[in-house]
C-alpha cells in the first residue's frame, strides 16, 4: 500500500467520523471555506467527482490543497490540518524517491513488474431526485393513513400502525423527509380519529428523526442486532413523549392498548405506571414492525431510490436476492 493509499483510507475514516456527509455536501462546504478565505481560489468550488476521486485508492498523484480543504470541511482544526499537510508532503517525497532495489539493479536489468492495479470503487450513487422523493413520501403517507384507518376499524388491535410509512421515509429518504411524513399523517389523521391526533404529531416526528439519524449518523443499520436496537430506541423515545399526552387526554388511546392499560392497572393501582408500561410494550412491537417493513422496502423498492442508503444497510440487500432476481 502506498502513502497515497493510506491518506485516501484515512480520509474515508475521517468522513465516517464526521457523519458520512455526501461528496456533494463536502464540495459545497469547500466552496464556502474558499469564499470565506478569499484569495485566488475564492470562487473555485470543486466538482463532486473531484472530491470523490480524492477518497479513492490507487492514485499516483495528490492534490494537497484539495486534501487540506476536505479535512477542513470535515471539521478538522488547523492543528490537524497541519498534520495532514505534513503527511501529504512526505507522501510526495516518497513517491519521487527511487527505491534502493531500483538503484542496485544493473543498467541492463529488466524493469520490475508493475504491481496489479487496485480495483477502482464504483462511482457513488447520485442522491434521490426531488420528484422521486416526493413520490415515495406520498406513498409512505398513504401507508400511514391506511394503518391508522385499520386500527379505527378494528379497535381491538393493540398497536398504532401509523408510523410504518414514517419509518420507510426516514430510512430511505432521510430523517427530515420522515418527519414531514409523520407530521402530515397526524394533521390528516384529524379526519380519521379527531383532534386528539394533533398532539401526537411530536411522537411521529421524533420517531422519524431517531430512525433517520440512527441509520445515517449512528450507523445502526449495518447489522441486524444494531438495527433491532435502533427500533427499540425509537420505541423508548416515542413512549417518553406519548405517555404525558395520553395522561393529559384521560389515560385512553382509543385502541386495543386500552385493554392492556386496564389489565396492568388492576395490578399496580397507578394510572401513569399502567399507561407507561402498556405504551412501552405496544410501542416496542409497533416500532419493530415499522422498522422491519422499512428494511424490506430498502430491498424491494427501485435502486434509483434506495441506492444512497444501501451501503448503510447491507443486511437489506443480501447478494443471494440479486442472484434470484436475475434468473430466467
Amino acid at each position: 500500500m502506498t502513502a497515497f493509499d493510506r491518506i485516501a483510507e484515512d480520509l474515508q475514516a475521517r468522513r465516517t467520523d464526521a457523519g458520512m456527509p455526501s461528496y456533494a455536501e463536502i464540495a459545497l462546504r469547500i466552496g464556502r471555506l474558499r469564499e470565506e478565505r478569499g484569495g485566488p481560489d475564492a470562487t473555485a468550488r470543486p466538482a463532486r467527482t473531484t472530491v470523490y476521486d480524492a477518497f479513492r485508492t490507487g492514485r499516483r498523484r495528490l492534490d494537497t490543497a484539495l486534501v487540506l480543504d476536505i479535512v477542513r470541511a470535515l471539521g478538522a482544526d488547523e492543528e490537524e490540518v497541519a498534520c495532514w499537510a505534513e503527511r501529504c508532503r512526505e507522501a510526495r517525497l516518497s513517491d519521487a524517491t527511487p527505491s534502493r532495489a531500483d538503484d542496485s539493479a544493473g543498467p541492463g536489468a529488466p524493469p520490475p513488474p508493475a504491481p496489479p492495479a487496485p480495483p477502482v470503487p464504483a462511482e457513488p450513487p447520485p442522491p434521490v431526485t426531488a420528484k422521486a422523493g416526493l413520490l415515495v413520501a406520498l406513498g409512505c403517507l398513504v401507508v400511514n393513513m391506511v394503518g391508522r384507518l385499520l386500527v379505527v376499524v378494528i379497535p381491538e388491535i393493540p398497536l398504532y400502525l401509523d408510523m410504518v410509512g414514517t419509518a420507510v421515509a426516514a430510512v430511505i429518504l432521510g430523517p427530515w423527509w420522515g418527519a414531514g411524513v409523520g407530521l402530515s399523517t397526524n394533521l390528516l389523521g384529524v379526519a380519521v380519529s379527531g383532534g386528539d391526533s394533533i398532539p401526537f404529531a411530536i411522537v411521529n416526528v421524533a420517531g422519524a428523526l431517531v430512525w433517520g439519524y440512527g441509520v445515517r449518523r449512528w450507523r445502526m443499520g449495518l447489522t441486524l442486532p444494531r438495527f433491532f436496537a435502533l427500533n427499540c430506541l425509537t420505541a423508548i423515545v416515542c413512549t417518553s413523549l406519548a405517555v404525558p399526552i395520553i395522561l393529559a387526554l384521560g389515560g385512553e388511546t382509543g385502541n386495543g392498548a386500552d385493554d392492556v392499560i386496564a389489565a396492568i392497572q388492576e395490578t399496580v393501582q397507578s394510572l401513569w405506571v399502567a399507561v407507561a408500561s402498556a405504551n412501552i410494550l405496544t410501542s416496542l412491537a409497533d416500532k419493530t414492525i415499522s422498522g422491519f417493513v422499512a428494511l424490506l422496502a430498502v430491498d424491494v423498492l427501485p435502486r434509483a431510490v434506495t441506492a444512497p442508503v444501501r451501503p448503510l444497510m447491507p443486511l437489506a440487500a443480501a447478494p443471494q436476492h440479486a442472484s434470484v432476481r436475475s434468473g430466467p
